[in-house]
């Protein structure tokens, strides 16, 4: 074989060797390509589902919010700019009737559905009605007669303590709980992570004791009429509105999220991703 033949022979191995690492290359680019792209959607994925299970949480409180005209998407119930924060600090210490001034305030009314709430109330009331026969129940009325606040209660115990067992007014106080965190984090007394962090073990909660968005919601209208007699009479046939607004409306939490959705896993998902949820469209 001759020098030339050689010169060739050694060109074509080169060139294969060339085209063979491009093939190479190309590969894995492509696998690299396939695998970014396949964490991207897994990423995104995971984030939608994370997004709606808070969404789902937030629907717990959907009867307070939608009464009061806030975003059921957003979790300060609206935007927090300077003007909002300010808005809700003086909703929280004036206008709310729970004086909550500082973060110390809001704790303490987060321990106090921990520690009861209306359910404690409801529940020593009902346990004593439960022990008076008809003639004991009449009279226990006739003593106070005079006081409607205290005839609202023990009217309400009477009709919906058995039938309600272990629920008790669990929706009408933990509701609460979580539009107190919503608000607080509107008012900058928690961080966005605290109020998740407060939120989702009570949905939970929520979630285990109710059969369905209704369910939940009638608890709340049951509560709300047992604590109050005046607000009752007052606006009690607005919530109802709001309730059967949250029934029907396709918009409405309890429709775009099943009341089976499996609430684990707790990741923090960041106001940015909120705020574009909110441009794209809900309450």
């Amino acid at each position: 074989m001759n020098s030339r033949t050689n010169t060739y022979l050694v060109v074509i191995l080169l060139a294969a060797f060339i085209v063979i690492g491009w093939a190479k290359d190309e590969n894995r680019d492509v696998e690299q390509g396939v695998t970014k792209e396949t964490s991207t959607a897994e990423a995104q994925q995971q984030n939608s589902t994370e997004t709606a299970r808070r969404m789902w949480a937030l629907g717990c409180s959907a009867v307070l919010v939608e009464r009061n005209h806030g975003r059921h998407n957003l979790l300060g119930t609206d935007f927090r700019t300077p003007g909002n924060i300010q808005e809700m600090r003086d909703f929280l210490a004036q206008g709310s009737g729970w004086d909550i001034k500082n973060r110390l305030d809001l704790f303490d009314s987060l321990r106090w559905f921990d520690n009861g709430g209306n359910r404690e109330k409801f529940g020593r009331l009902g346990r004593l009605l439960k022990t008076f026969n008809e003639q004991e129940y009449k009279e226990f009325l006739r003593k106070h007669e005079s006081d409607q606040q205290m005839l609202q209660r023990i009217r309400v115990a009477k009709q919906y303590y058995e039938k309600l067992g272990s629920k008790s007014l669990l929706g009408w106080d933990y509701s609460r709980y979580i539009c107190l965190c919503r608000w607080g984090y509107m008012a900058g007394y928690i961080s966005e992570q605290e109020a998740w962090e407060l939120i989702m073990p009570v949905a939970r909660i929520l979630q285990a004791a109710f059969d369905s968005w209704q369910d939940l919601g009638r608890n709340y209208i049951i509560g709300r009429s047992f604590w109050s007699y005046e607000k009752t009479i007052e606006e009690g046939h607005l919530f109802e509105d709001v309730y059967h607004r949250l029934v029907d409306m396709k918009s409405s939490p309890w429709n775009m999220y099943p009341w089976d959705m499996d609430l684990t896993g707790t990741q923090v998902i960041s106001e940015s991703n909120e705020t574009d949820m909110a441009e794209k469209g809900g309450m």
